[in-house]
């Protein structure tokens, strides 16, 4: 038996224990209230029905009246846990709402910052893009300069040396004219005097040709690699062209006889051997 049937039992048998007494002095007024507010908390309508079928008709008309009384309590309190219920279902519905608000908001902002972000890698982009064109094209045109600096300086690499060559051309037009085209001539008669001059003077032509030869080359680090006869032949200086039987014992086997052609070096470097003929056994 449930906790609300009990009650209801124990407060039918208080309300009819207390009509059977009512002359011995008994107020059923004071005990009826209680017994029916206990029943109402428990099982409202279960102790209206009840009390107002099984209880004494003395008290019925008390017992309707403080049951209505009840029921209104109960309907109020009914009314308050329903609008509490409301007013709960209501702010449960207003979280998500919210909650769902708060979470597109933030959204948004995220989406304006990613925005804002992409926004300026595109202009970072183009920027270094634009930069980039430029220093491709500046490199080109470094690369086009140099390639026809590079092709000007091989084709005129040697106009220096070219133009000191001139002063040579010049002694050896010089050395040409010391001797008379009419003195060449068949027939010609040269006294010999004459004729020693004609050769002096072209060979003081040809030497200072020489000299200026010289003196062109060693500005330009090559030099004439100095050979001598009964000096020792060295292979690394010396090419040998033939070899000679030695005229007498004061030559040595083994050492120049004759410089047929003279060696030159740059700097370091042979860059032609002396061509020469060596004494032998």
């Amino acid at each position: 038996m449930s906790t609300g049937s009990m009650l209801l039992r124990q407060a039918q048998r208080a309300v009819v224990a207390f009509n059977l007494g009512a002359g011995a002095g008994h107020n059923i007024s004071s005990v009826l209230p209680a017994c029916t507010q206990v029943a109402a908390a428990r099982m409202p309508w279960a102790a209206i029905s009840a009390w107002t079928t099984q209880a004494p008709s003395g008290s019925r008309s008390y017992a309707k009246n403080h049951s209505q009384a009840s029921a209104d309590s109960a309907g109020s309190s009914e009314a308050a846990e329903q609008q509490q219920a409301s007013a709960s279902s209501s702010g449960n519905e207003e979280g998500p709402a919210a909650a769902g608000q708060a979470a597109m908001d933030e959204g948004t902002a995220t989406i304006e910052e990613l925005q804002s972000l992409l926004t300026r890698a595109q202009e970072d982009a183009a920027s270094f893009k634009e930069r980039w064109q430029r220093s491709h094209a500046e490199m080109q045109n470094l690369i086009t300069r140099q390639a026809r600096e590079k092709e000007t300086m091989q084709t005129y690499a040697v106009q220096g040396f070219a133009k000191s060559l001139l002063e040579v051309a010049d002694n050896l037009e010089s050395a040409q004219k010391a001797i008379p085209s009419n003195v060449l001539e068949q027939g010609a008669e040269v006294p010999a005097e004459k004729a020693l001059g004609y050769l002096k003077s072209l060979l003081e032509g040809v030497q200072a040709t020489e000299r200026v030869l010289h003196k062109l080359m060693a500005s330009k680090g090559v030099e004439r690699i100095a050979t001598a006869e009964g000096e020792e032949f060295d292979p690394n200086s010396h090419e040998a062209m033939s070899t000679v039987p030695r005229p007498n014992q004061n030559k040595k086997s083994g050492t120049v006889a004759v410089v047929w052609q003279s060696g030159y070096k740059m700097h370091d470097r042979v860059i032609r051997a002396a061509k020469v003929l060596v004494y032998q056994e």
